[in-house]
């Protein structure tokens, strides 16, 4: 187990690397990338990447995929919205509760897989279709706004939450630090995480150790849910509105950034949502369209795991 946590320890350079050459290139030939206020709405966008990637790692060290949490980002900002409209509920109770229902259905993923066999990329495919489509339903596939809706001092609070800055940093990349070190604590420090590694490891030999396989699939899952839910709770405080296709394809970015960040660190997922987020930022600063971005993140996708890929087989063979 130890050696396998070293590995992990290790394979968190290759990130550092890709992120420091784009950030390099970037700087060289876009002017406009290189202005303090460029450098916060990176931080910004890449709050919502790393919550989903932390969460997306769980998924990926037990060898599951959640294609689900996209469509989680936009259900849980569309319940905190309806919470707040409807139910008059307090801000703080209203995103607590959009958080919850995130957990819930990454539970929802985990009994599929766990309890009725499926495999997790139909199990989260299907929760793809079942989530999204409940947002729509909730106002009709109509955007959910909450300005004209709510008290101009719960207004506030949430712009302040998504779009604030305390100490000249942006409000949502302290809640990423706060749930960066107790995610990495859990996986570090707690029978839970070394399970968790050790169910991605071997499945089989995990269960023939002791271990609740079936438990830590569960768990892992909701994990994943759980920060789906504060991604989208962190898009509905920078919108302060909830549209039909909210965090449509974000489940992609996750696992990009999971993928490019390394299997099975916390680190790793932060700095693969990094990557992604200055990607991203120095593509649209370049006018490379929608599209074209696309395929290049594919490719890099491809590149990064073939490397990968490459280098466990040459350590495998020595």
């Amino acid at each position: 187990m130890n050696k396998l946590l070293n590995q992990k320890k290790l394979s968190g350079l290759g990130p550092i690397g890709i992120f420091a050459a784009s950030m390099i290139i970037l700087f060289i030939i876009t002017p406009s990338f290189r202005s303090m206020a460029n450098f916060t709405q990176i931080l910004l966008s890449a709050s919502v990447y790393m919550l989903l990637a932390m969460g997306m790692s769980f998924a990926i060290i037990i060898d599951g995929i959640d294609l689900s949490a996209g469509s989680i980002v936009g259900l849980t900002g569309g319940i905190a919205c309806m919470a707040m409209t409807y139910l008059n509920l307090p801000v703080p109770v209203a995103l607590i509760l959009g958080v919850l229902v995130g957990a819930v259905c990454g539970l929802i993923n985990g009994l599929l897989i766990t309890k009725l066999d499926l495999i997790p990329f139909i199990a989260t495919l299907g929760g793809q279709w079942v989530y999204r489509g409940a947002l729509k339903l909730l106002n009709n596939g109509a955007t959910i706004t909450l300005r004209g809706t709510i008290s101009d001092e719960a207004l506030t609070t949430l712009t302040y939450i998504g779009n604030g800055k305390f100490l000249g940093i942006p409000v949502p990349v302290y809640l990423v630090l706060v749930m960066a070190i107790a995610l990495n604590f859990v996986l570090r420090h707690t029978v839970f995480g070394r399970s968790v590694y050790a169910v991605g490891s071997n499945a089989e030999t995990a269960k023939m150790s002791g271990i609740n396989v079936q438990k830590v699939k569960l768990l892992a899952q909701s994990i994943t849910g759980l920060m789906a839910g504060m991604a989208g709770i962190v898009m509905l405080c920078r919108m302060v509105s909830i549209q039909a296709n909210t965090g449509e394809g974000y489940e992609f970015e996750g696992i990009f950034a999971s993928v490019v960040g390394g299997e099975g660190t916390i680190f790793g997922a932060v700095i693969g949502a990094l990557v992604v987020a200055v990607l991203r930022n120095g593509l649209n600063l370049n006018g490379i369209n929608s599209f074209w971005q696309q395929v290049i993140l594919g490719v890099l996708v491809l590149v990064v795991v073939y490397v990968d890929t490459r280098k466990t087989k040459k350590k495998r063979s020595v």
